[in-house]
């Protein structure tokens, strides 16, 4: 019995050790691709047009067509001011161009028979020239009476205040009765269509917003899938010396009515190449990434052989998020590398895997 125990002793320990279980895990391969920042802050909706309309004329306020909150068209009219005298004046003016064109007609008859005469040596030069002299002055005046009307009826328009663009009445300053001077203000209109989104970029990412740079808008308050799309107006070239912000416009079409000028929004801008970094990076899902204790990171590599497949760890180092995935620095990483992204959690150096694609 004791030359057994250690036979089987023996045994046991030359026998092979059975090989670590398999485990299903979820990979995805490396990409790489542009790196696409995007950056998130807050902004404003404000009106590129407000402008607070003044009557171009003194007189009575005669009859308001709008109401604060009216959306008003282009060229629609907004005011009238009591033209009476104006328009009597202009009356006036157009009697008086009447009597004048008959004048001047008889002059010019006067003028053609004085000129048959003098051919025909029945009339002195002189006295023919003097007719000719006394038609061009009745001719002048009926011009100068016609450039008088038309200033009239430029001062009988002056009389009403029409919409200078489209936009919204915000507020009313005059009353039906009213006697309002030249250039006094009545009403303030604000142009809703297009808005206008302003926002505050830190200086660091100077140089990566430029015109036409994409956006979305997202208004206060509304569901994601209710962003808008737009694009940067223009980079305001100063910063503020407090904030070391500088100013972005972005145009925001709003052809509804729906959103309003004083809004708030969150705007999601899609930076541009920042300078001295590659803009092709390598990137993986940001669930391939394992962070550890120490402040490192790894991702586990799938490498298939004649055996099987096995997962190893490979250190990295991250850079910039873009979206769910992370950009990774490795030399040991390469473009279409299998990386773990689901089951990474309980393996071990040259754990054999069975890897299952993801997408």
């Amino acid at each position: 019995m004791k030359r057994v125990l250690p036979v089987l002793l023996a045994a046991a320990l030359a026998a092979p050790l059975p090989a670590a279980a398999q485990m299903r895990v979820k990979v995805t391969p490396v990409v790489a691709a542009p790196v696409q920042q995007t950056l998130q802050l807050p902004g404003t909706l404000v009106s590129p047009r407000s402008s607070a309309l003044a009557a171009r004329v003194e007189g009575h306020v005669d009859s308001l067509l709008v109401e604060v909150g009216d959306r008003v068209a282009a060229g629609q009219p907004l005011l009238r001011l009591d033209d009476t005298i104006a328009r009597l004046e202009l009356e006036r003016l157009e009697i008086s161009l009447a009597e004048a064109e008959l004048i001047q007609r008889d002059a010019q008859r006067l003028a053609r028979e004085a000129e048959a005469l003098a051919g025909a040596q029945s009339m002195s030069r002189s006295r023919y020239h003097t007719q000719l002299a006394q038609s061009a002055i009745e001719e002048a005046k009926v011009r100068q009476i016609r450039a008088a009307i038309a200033i009239q009826r430029e001062r009988v328009a002056r009389h009403g205040l029409a919409a200078p663009f489209a936009g919204v009445v915000t507020q009313r300053r005059a009353e039906r009765g009213q006697w309002v001077g030249a250039g006094d203000s009545v009403l303030q209109l604000t142009a809703t269509d297009p808005l206008r989104v302003d926002l505050d970029m830190p200086e660091r990412h100077h140089g990566r917003v430029a015109a036409g740079t994409p956006v979305t808008v997202l208004p206060a308050d509304a569901e994601g899938d209710a962003a808008i799309a737009g694009t940067v107006e223009r980079v305001v070239p100063a910063a503020d010396p407090v904030s070391r912000n500088f100013r972005v416009h972005i145009a925001l079409a709003n052809p509804d009515g729906r959103l309003m000028p004083g809004m708030s929004a969150r705007v999601t801008v899609a930076l541009g190449h920042a300078p001295g970094s590659s803009a092709i990076a390598l990137q993986v899902p940001a669930d391939a990434v394992e962070r550890r204790p120490d402040g490192s990171a790894r991702v586990w590599v799938v490498q298939r052989g004649g055996d099987g497949s096995v997962a190893r760890p490979v250190s990295v180092r991250t850079g910039r998020h873009v979206g769910d995935r992370v950009e990774i620095v490795s030399p040991d990483l390469r473009p279409d590398d299998l990386v773990v992204v689901q089951g990474n959690e309980g393996l071990r150096p040259d754990q054999p895997v069975v890897p299952d694609m993801v997408g």
